[in-house]
């Protein structure tokens, strides 16, 4: 016999004691320093014959109705400091498995508290849940209940997949610093060999911009790089042009002995004090070229 249960339902409709099953459940009562008084036992089945009263909660001792005595004193969930303890009463009953509870105003007597097995739930007067009094349904549904399925859990730590290794912080940064990093896109530029010069030599950052006048850069470019493309080849035929002006000067002279023009094309403008006379034509003023 559980040392934290009294039996006085002796003289009770409900006269049977506990099914051992409950007292285990009820063995946390030990922990928190609680005696529990049985006014309200067990009894025979309904087919069994016998006294019988009420529900089938109370079959077999699957239930009791009582009262909660600790340190000597019989506690009453009426009086706010008795409260806590029914409280922790409910929770922790709920969590060894204990499936019903019912107190309240208009239920059994005073302070008194069904607790037991059967279909879970909570009530009150009349054995109705809605008038189960408020700490009693928040300490009931704020509980996990049921004890745990050991079959189960241990069937599903068996199919649970390993969690893949983790990396160590450390290691981590070693193998992402070890990757190679791409190397950033370096910026355009449209700075030509003198603008760069200019740079080197003043220190300066000054840049070609993208457009001049509304006109991309690049397409300027390419107009000087034409008009360059062109005074090279009159450059290259000068030589050609000028036997031909030298021959036709002859031959209008009569072959006299006169230095007829010479020109010469420039790939570039010259300063007019660096020209040079090149000669006359049948006597006129000579040509600066």
């Amino acid at each position: 016999m559980a040392n934290f249960i009294t039996y006085r339902n002796q003289g009770a409709t409900r006269n049977r004691p506990l099914d051992e099953d409950l007292i285990k459940r009820l063995a946390y009562l030990q922990d928190l320093g609680i005696q529990m008084e049985v006014f309200s036992g067990g009894q025979p089945g309904k087919d069994e014959g016998g006294a019988r009263v009420g529900s089938t909660r109370h079959d077999h001792g699957h239930a009791a109705d009582a009262f909660f005595y600790k340190d000597g004193r019989k506690l009453d969930w009426a009086n706010e400091q008795d409260r806590p303890i029914f409280e922790e009463i409910v929770r922790r009953g709920k969590q060894a498995g204990v499936t019903g509870f019912g107190a309240g105003p208009g239920y059994m007597q005073a302070g008194s508290m069904h607790i037991g097995m059967g279909n879970p739930g909570v009530w009150g007067a009349g054995g109705k849940g809605d008038n189960a009094p408020d700490w009693l349904r928040a300490a009931y549904n704020g509980a996990a209940g049921g004890k745990p399925d050991v079959v189960a859990e241990v069937v599903a730590a068996a199919n649970k997949p390993e969690p893949a290794s983790p990396q160590m912080p450390i290691l981590g940064q070693a193998q992402a610093s070890a990757q190679p990093q791409p190397k950033p896109e370096e910026p355009k530029s449209n700075n030509g060999i003198l603008v760069q010069a200019f740079n080197k030599l003043t220190g300066s950052n000054v840049q070609v911009p993208d457009k001049i006048f509304g006109a991309e850069i690049d397409d300027i470019n390419k107009g000087f790089a034409g008009l360059g493309d062109f005074a090279k080849t009159i450059t290259e035929n000068d030589q050609s042009i000028n036997n031909q002006i030298q021959a036709s000067a002859r031959a209008a002279s009569g072959n006299r002995n006169v230095t007829p023009v010479e020109l010469q094309m420039l790939s570039s403008f010259q300063p007019m004090s660096k020209k040079k006379r090149k000669g006359a034509l049948s006597g006129l003023g000579g040509y600066f070229v």
